[in-house]
């Protein structure tokens, strides 16, 4: 038996609070699953003032198990227990790009990164085909997912109804990669269609194809990040059937992010606080543009829309919970006014 420990992120404590530990367990069992071999005894310790996750293995865990258990959220370092020391385990996330890029960019209501990287990991965690992942954030603000997802190496794809956060995301991506020193090329361009109700409507597409090196772009070793200025409403005008294996979202918590609704039953038309009106319209449009046994993971408000009724309407659209997530409680407060949580359905 060899038993292992983790150091948690100081910045893990910031994002959960008293919840911190606990959802920390819970990324771990959920990943424990997907090792080559069970994750044993999980137990917290405290190491110099420092909180640590402790766990054993049958025998030494192989690089690829160590790759997933460098990119938990809460990772801060891995080592060996050997005799009562701590011999250190190399760290080894296999990123495509550093992940300064979703750290350094600060703005209001931009989703936590940590947290974000949280629910992409549970997202991959069912993805086994070998072609790159197409992810899809279909309410993208500035981009936070779409550069973790980019990070885990994918293609990323955003919608993001406010014309601004778009522009200023795809400015902000092409002076990353230009400071470091990424071969790329971008391009934008007009887009638009007609809605249910025969409505036109316009959007515009930023698109960015970069490269570690020129001699990969030659390759041909490349990937895709893009981000409409459009309404989520419209995502199959936007993209082709089938086209995702993964879709993560971080749905709107409060008035700042009221979304214009149609009448459905029991609601009223206009501005609200609760999500489920919009949800109601733009999930239909998300699974069309979702691959068979593609994932969806989206984070909401508990305040305001109870787990059974989220779930509900996950199983009327079918999309089931895999069984290794069940029982396992993510949800943490925000502050007064939200209790976030998520859920993860695949589509069948």
């Amino acid at each position: 038996m060899i038993s292992y420990a983790i150091m948690i992120s100081p910045r893990h404590k910031r994002v959960y609070m008293e919840r911190s530990q606990a959802i920390a367990i819970n990324e771990l069992i959920f990943t424990g699953g997907l090792l080559s071999q069970p994750v044993n005894n999980i137990r917290e310790a405290e190491i110099g003032g420092l909180p640590y996750l402790l766990f054993d293995g049958e025998r030494a865990f192989l690089p690829q198990d160590i790759r997933r258990l460098s990119r938990l959220s809460f990772t801060y370092a891995i080592f060996e227990l050997r005799y009562g020391l701590l011999a250190p385990v190399e760290i080894d996330c296999g990123y495509f790009i550093d992940e300064d890029i979703s750290s350094i960019l600060k703005y209001t209501g931009k989703t936590n990164e940590l947290f974000t990287r949280l629910m992409i990991n549970l997202a991959l965690s069912h993805h086994s085909q070998p072609e790159t992942v197409k992810l899809l954030d279909p309410m993208a603000g500035k981009g936070t997912t779409l550069y973790e997802g980019l990070m885990q190496n994918c293609d990323v794809y955003g919608i993001e109804i406010d014309p601004k956060p778009a522009y200023e995301s795809f400015v902000y991506i092409k002076k990353h990669l230009e400071m470091a020193k990424y071969k790329h090329s971008n391009h934008t361009e007009k887009t638009g269609g007609v809605d249910a109700s025969g409505k036109k409507f316009a959007a515009t597409r930023y698109q960015v194809e970069l490269s570690r090196s020129k001699e990969a772009q030659r390759a041909g070793q490349t990937h895709q990040f893009e981000i409409i200025a459009g309404d989520t409403r419209h995502t199959r005008a936007f993209y082709k059937k089938s086209f995702f294996h993964a879709i993560v979202a971080d749905l709107p918590y409060g008035v700042q992010h009221g979304a214009k609704n149609r009448p459905q039953v029991g609601m009223k038309a206009g501005v609200t606080r609760n999500a489920m009106g919009l949800l109601h319209e733009a999930l239909p449009e998300w699974i069309k543009a979702l691959k068979p046994g593609g994932v969806i993971v989206l984070a909401w408000n508990l305040f305001l829309i109870p787990r059974s009724e989220m779930e509900g309407l996950f199983a009327e659209h079918g999309l089931v919970v895999p069984e290794g997530i069940k029982g396992l409680d993510f949800s943490h407060r925000l502050d007064q006014a939200t209790h976030r949580d998520l859920v993860l359905g695949k589509l069948q």
